[in-house]
């Protein structure tokens, strides 16, 4: 399979039956968890037309693997525990009750987050403005301008159900792509 990807770059199973469509997951996942793909790229599977199948080979890790977390050397952006001053676009997000509705701790922790990156996104030289709105409530954020596009950057609570005290504390703070 492998050999035929990297031949092809894509294989498409037209409408294939549940068994072809598990085997060929089978295999892929074995692919994957053996590290039998080649090196800098990946597969990934995909859904096409009404019932086919698409395996592609695409460059770079996946966004979720290790490799994509920051490395040691990474710059670090400071978060106060005690802003002085919230970022205007922040206390916008703060008195929006409406956004970021997850329990006051994590809220809390958002917005130092949020203001922490938007007083950066400031030194540097970026505008910073109040978010556009969210498709969940439990999300909120700030845009940051750069060479005149936005970059949404976001807070949400990654594991809102999760009974587990550890899980359900964990924030997830993503980068959309560019809005023009």
């Amino acid at each position: 399979m492998i050999e035929r990807l990297v031949a092809e770059g894509r294989v498409r199973l037209v409408d294939p039956g549940d068994d072809e469509v598990a085997e060929w997951r089978r295999v892929v996942d074995c692919a994957k968890r053996h590290g039998l793909e080649p090196p800098g790229k990946r597969i990934e599977k995909a859904g096409f037309g009404a019932r086919g199948l698409e395996l592609r080979l695409v460059e770079g890790s996946h966004p979720n693997s290790r490799s994509q977390r920051p490395k040691d050397d990474a710059s670090v952006v400071p978060v106060p525990a005690r802003p002085s001053a919230l970022h205007p676009a922040v206390v916008a997000l703060k008195d929006d009750e409406g956004q970021l509705v997850i329990p006051p701790v994590l809220r809390r922790r958002s917005l130092l987050m949020l203001h922490a990156l938007a007083a950066e996104a400031v030194r540097r030289g970026y505008e910073v403005r109040r978010g556009r709105l969210y498709y969940s409530r439990r999300e909120g954020g700030v845009d940051v301008i750069v060479d005149g596009f936005a970059y949404a950057v976001t807070v949400r609570q990654e594991f809102p159900q999760s009974t587990n005290p550890e899980r359900s504390a964990r924030l997830v703070v993503e980068r959309d792509a560019a809005l023009a």
